[in-house]
Parts: C-alpha cells; structure tokens; sequence
C-alpha cells in the first residue's frame, strides 16, 4: 500500500547535522514527494527553537512551512497543556526556553520535563528534578534518543539523562518525542488518516524506523547519517525497506 503521508526525520536523514546543509539529492526528491503526497518533517530536535529550525529549513528549501515541521516542543505544549501539566521543574537548553513560555517553572509544580541532552549539567543540577519524580510529579522525556552526530562526531543524546533519572527515581517518562504513538497520532489526526497510512523515513534503525514498524506504520532507513553498516539486521521489528539515501525515496514510493 502506498503511504497516504511521508514523515521524515531531518538531521543525517536531510541535512548534515542539525544546522548543516542539505545533502545531495534531498530537495529535488522532497520537491517531488510533496508534489503528490503530504510531507512532514518529523525531528526529535531539542536544542533549536523551532522557528528557529524551520526559519532555517526553510531557506534550505527543504521545509515548505513551519507547521509541516514537528517537533517534541509542539508535541509537549499540545499534550501537556490538555493534562494540566504545564508546571514544574523543567531542564532545558537556555536556546530553546522560548518554545515553552507556556511552562510555569514551580519547584512544586505537577510535571518534571526532559528537554535538553544535559552535556553542561552536573549531577548536582539534576537532583530537584530527582526528588519532583519521587514526589510523584508527572515524568515527561521529549525523546529516548541514544546519541546523535554532530559536526561529524557521535555525542550522546537525551537519552541517556532520561535513564539516569528513570533508574535513580524508579519511574519511566513517557516519551512526547519519535517513537512516541502520541506523536505520530497526532499528525494523523492533522492530516485525516490512520496512522497505519504513514510512513517514517529515517537514519535512526532504532527510534526511527524499527519502532515505527511496531506502530503499525512502514519505516524506511536510510544509510546516511548516524546509520552504521548492518545496523539493520540489529533492530526487530526490521525496516520495511532500506535505501541508500533520501535521494532513492521518491523511487520506493513509485513517484
């Protein structure tokens, strides 16, 4: 079945790194996705105001609007805000404060939210946050990544934080960001289809693609970007598909 919307992870999958250019072939096969299908950007992005992201991205000619790009931030604001969770402790970069002005920093606040990689965070700072689990506030996490590249190295995600809170406090978070199902639900509600109509295209085996498949959606990997030689064979549920880049989509969705 071809996919009635293509959502496509943006750092190694569109871009060189988060801020880098456009990598070859990605505008002219984005352009002739979009001309027969709807596209969204789907980007587990946390540092990055997302006017920012999208001003951006636009200019690339790789994003036609800012709204066709989604990010944890949206997710977060949508969700959190419906569940009266819009107060509490919440760790995020100083660059990207400005997606949550909806956020009520309250020491006794009824959320704890995960937005930031913490590489200049010290164990110290992150011991309110501890102790707000404990007390029972609500955990929020915007994605589980494990690490991600940048400027051409691997460095560890926001992932890793999230674990460290999730062991000492002994509470999961629940995930707003890829591979969230309140994500993906999300934009299925957006563009009036189910959620099994979509496909997500990604250089992530794990949070992109495989997790995608256990969704219910088809998940295509692409070997660029974080992608690592059989990584493939190393995830279950499998890819439905795997392609050398962006570049080769429009051929796998017959466009």
């Amino acid at each position: 079945m071809t996919p009635r919307v293509v959502c496509l992870d943006v750092d190694g999958t569109l871009t060189d790194g988060v801020l880098g250019p456009p990598l070859s072939g990605a505008a002219g096969a984005l352009a002739r996705i979009r001309a027969r299908l709807p596209v969204r950007l789907v980007s587990n992005t946390t540092s990055i105001p997302h006017h920012a992201f999208a001003a951006r991205l636009v200019a690339q000619g790789i994003l036609d609007e800012p709204r066709s790009l989604v990010t944890p931030a949206t997710a977060a604001r949508r969700v959190l805000g419906a569940r009266g969770h819009d107060s509490g402790v919440l760790l995020v970069e100083p660059e990207a404060r400005a997606d949550y002005a909806w956020f009520r920093d309250d020491p006794a606040g009824a959320a704890v939210v995960l937005a930031t990689e913490g590489h200049d965070l010290t164990i110290r700072e992150l011991q309110p946050a501890f102790r707000r689990i404990l007390e029972g506030a609500a955990f929020y996490a915007l994605q589980r990544n494990r690490y991600f590249l940048r400027r051409g190295t691997l460095v560890t995600d926001l992932g890793p934080v999230a674990a460290f809170l999730a062991y000492a406090a002994g509470r999961e978070p629940e995930t707003l960001g890829k591979p969230s199902p309140l994500l993906y639900d999300a934009i299925a509600r957006e563009a009036g289809v189910r959620r099994e109509e979509m496909v997500m295209v990604g250089d992530d085996a794990e949070f992109d693609v495989s997790a995608s498949v256990s969704l219910g959606m088809a998940g295509v990997l692409v070997r660029t970007g974080k992608y690592r030689a059989g990584e493939e064979t190393r995830v279950a549920p499998p890819p439905t598909a795997v392609i050398g880049s962006v570049a080769d989509l429009p051929g796998w969705l017959g466009i």
